[in-house]
């Protein structure tokens, strides 16, 4: 997983954060916010997959079937986010 870019989350900060137009932010912050997002996404990732396996589990398929339509959406994005936040 690529690393979002630093310029990215300095006009996020901002645009969206930031209400003082001289506010400014270190480049190690910005680094850091860069790396805490890629952990967020990939645990998000990772546990929306989990939630997908469990469906199948419970709907009666097996993992070694194959599947064209078995994909992460945003149901399994939903059944974790809660927590997911929680625990972020």
């Amino acid at each position: 997983m690529s690393d979002i870019p630093i310029t990215t989350i300095s006009r996020l900060f901002q645009t969206v954060v930031f209400t003082e137009e001289d506010t400014r932010i270190t480049q190690q912050t910005l680094e850091l916010s860069s790396e805490y997002l890629k952990m967020f996404v990939r645990e998000a990732i990772l546990r929306a997959n989990e939630a997908r396996i469990n469906q199948n589990k419970n709907e009666g398929r097996n993992l070694g079937e194959k599947l064209i339509d078995d994909v992460l959406d945003t149901e399994h994005l939903s059944e974790i986010a809660g927590l997911l936040v929680l625990d972020f």
